[in-house]
């Protein structure tokens, strides 16, 4: 298995970022890979407990992805277990960390690291998935903190 490591700075306030980290509302704004949209959920991560959401790909194609929330440290980590839902019971977990502290800057250091990958998808999960979320992610953290 593999790990996947990803580290973002955000002009932002660490407890800003946590509040889309963790939040319903801001999650459906930027959960998942680019162009997708989310059909249904139970997708708060404020609190342990399961989650899932149904995610439909620009194409159409839908997904259901899912897992449990391990750890809530607010205002400084979240750990969740995440894996797809597939017709004939679940596909591989991982497990996805993100840790958020003061920067530097006066932003937000944001560490995501997700372990429990097969090699082969690290690509995939980094150039489709994360960093458009990320961006997403970002975007709408520094509209939110200027005002817009």
């Amino acid at each position: 298995m593999a790990t996947l490591t990803m580290q973002r700075v955000f002009d932002a306030p660490p407890a800003k970022v946590f509040e889309f980290l963790t939040q319903t509302e801001n999650l459906l704004n930027w959960w998942g890979p680019k162009g997708t949209k989310i059909r249904d959920h139970s997708l708060d991560f404020s609190k342990v407990g399961p989650w899932f959401a149904v995610m439909v790909g620009p194409n159409g194609g839908v997904a259901k992805v899912g897992g449990d929330v391990l750890e809530v440290r607010a205002p400084h980590a979240i750990e969740l277990t995440l894996r797809f839902m597939m017709e004939d019971g679940f596909g591989p977990e991982s497990t996805i960390r993100f840790e958020v502290s003061a920067s530097d800057t006066g932003g937000t250091y944001l560490l995501l690291t997700q372990t429990g990958l097969d090699p082969e998808h690290i690509d995939d999960m980094m150039k489709k998935g994360w960093n458009a979320a990320l961006l997403r992610l970002e975007n709408l953290v520094t509209l939110t903190k200027n005002g817009s």
